[in-house]
């Protein structure tokens, strides 16, 4: 027998760290979550203008696909948006949270934004968070959740992103589930949009409201009046800075409810009894120096955030409930909720959720290869059986090929051609010893150059 001897060969980077390919490179889990950016704006009153030339919620489909591959082209790598009543945020894979921004700025013609930046890990953690309520105004929410998968899948069907980049936000909603499932989010809070509406649905039954005031044409805007309408409510007047344009974006609502600007709504002589804003302004729009344009006895409830009324802007015989209130309110549906406790233990959760998901990395890696050699053991079998020292051991070389690919899969460490051929050499399967030799040669020779590839052959991931 030949002495092989060194060079040792270790195939453990294909079985427990590669997972993927940056710029032809085979990268570990660490390496591919370290290639992962993101860049986010959470509205508040410091940022609301930016957030407007952020958003894609007003943009139809078509545009907002346009808008993505224009950031996508511009930085030649998988980019991810998502827009939210009250937050942006854009992934980026492969680049640095600086390109991101740079390219985002540029295709919005924004030349700053005071975005927050996360890179790594801190990108899979804070979008867990997100989609979890745990960093929202109401804890808990539930419609986030909802826009996240919507985003997720419009991102797919249009191939803004690549498979494995997309299975990324699998592994968040995997997370979402198991937190939202331990918290008991499902059962006991709600979305401000659901909150908005039972609270207008109480107050119209608990109280005789004969007009009612909305300000703002939004989506917000429209859902306060689709719910008034479904309560019986005739006498609607809405608030928005272009009657036209909301008129023309929602026509059949527009129709039924009378529309004015803000100065028409000071002259003109209307006593509501409920009034609802749900604009976004960067400080409150009604205050001391410019309050409600009425005095009489009314609620006024603001789905504004920032907040859009001041208590200074109400009339002492008018009630204000504003984003406190409703956050309040959230809290205390269902369960009374010890929220900094909560806050700790989800860290502590989804510190456990990351060490599966990293493990999972390593899993898909390891079953990758594992499916890799016994294909390519297989696919040699079929030629050891042609040939003309097979004799009758034609039915053993799939399975013998199955059991030297589980051999080598098995390694943990180095080993040497020595130590392989002498496994395939000492096997009790009735295999003629000139065929025996082949096989041998064969597997040390692809193995041989598996060792030696950058990544295994059939790896597209």
């Amino acid at each position: 027998m030949t002495d092989l001897g060194d060079p040792k060969i270790n195939l453990t980077r294909f079985q427990e760290s590669h997972v993927h390919e940056i710029d032809g490179r085979p990268v570990n889990p660490k390496e591919l979550m370290d290639s992962v950016s993101m860049i986010s704006m959470k509205i508040d009153s410091d940022n609301v203008d930016c957030i407007k030339y952020l958003t894609t919620e007003g943009l139809s489909k078509e545009d907002r696909i346009s808008y993505i591959q224009t950031i996508k082209q511009g930085l030649q790598a998988d980019v991810f948006e998502m827009s939210t009543c009250n937050r942006v945020l854009y992934v980026g894979f492969g680049v640095t949270c600086q390109e991101l921004e740079s390219c985002v700025l540029e295709s919005t013609s924004l030349k700053q934004a005071p975005f927050i930046h996360h890179s790594g890990m801190d990108v899979w953690r804070h979008l867990v968070k997100v989609c979890s309520g745990l960093d929202s105004f109401i804890i808990g929410e539930l419609q986030v959740m909802s826009q996240f998968r919507g985003t997720v899948a419009l991102h797919r069907k249009y191939g803004l992103l690549s498979d494995i980049n997309s299975s990324f936000f699998d592994h968040v909603i995997s997370a979402n589930r198991v937190i939202r499932r331990e918290f008991g989010f499902n059962q006991t809070t709600e979305s401000m949009l659901n909150l908005a509406t039972n609270a207008l649905e109480e107050a119209i039954s608990t109280k005789e409201t004969k007009s009612s005031v909305v300000i703002g044409f939004g989506a917000m805007g429209c859902k306060a009046i689709e719910v008034l309408l479904s309560l019986g409510q005739t006498s609607i007047y809405v608030i928005s800075r272009s009657p036209e344009k909301g008129a023309i974006r929602n026509p059949e609502l527009a129709s039924k409810v009378e529309i004015l600007t803000f100065e028409e709504w000071k002259s003109a002589q209307i006593k509501p009894n409920l009034i609802i804003s749900t604009i976004r302004n960067k400080s409150p729009l009604f205050k001391k120096s410019n309050p409600i344009p009425t005095t009489s006895p009314a609620m006024i409830m603001d789905f504004s955030w920032p907040p859009s009324i001041e208590q200074s802007g109400v009339a002492d015989n008018q009630e204000l409930y504003g984003m406190e209130h409703w956050i309040r309110v959230a809290h205390r549906l269902g369960v009374e909720w010890d929220y900094t406790s909560t806050v700790e233990q989800s860290e502590v959760l989804i510190t456990d959720i990351q060490k599966k998901f990293m493990s999972a990395l390593t899993d898909r890696s390891r079953a990758k290869f594992r499916s890799f050699m016994y294909q390519t053991l297989e696919a040699m079998s079929q030629e050891w059986e042609k040939s003309e020292y097979i004799e009758n051991s034609a039915d053993q070389m799939g399975a013998f090929s199955r059991e030297i690919a589980t051999w080598i899969c098995n390694q943990d460490g180095d080993f040497t051609k020595v130590d392989l051929e002498n496994m395939m050499m000492s096997t009790s399967r009735p295999i003629n010893s000139i065929l025996l030799k082949k096989v041998a040669n064969d597997v040390n020779e692809t193995v041989e150059r598996i060792s030696k590839m950058p990544t295994f052959s059939g790896d597209h991931s």
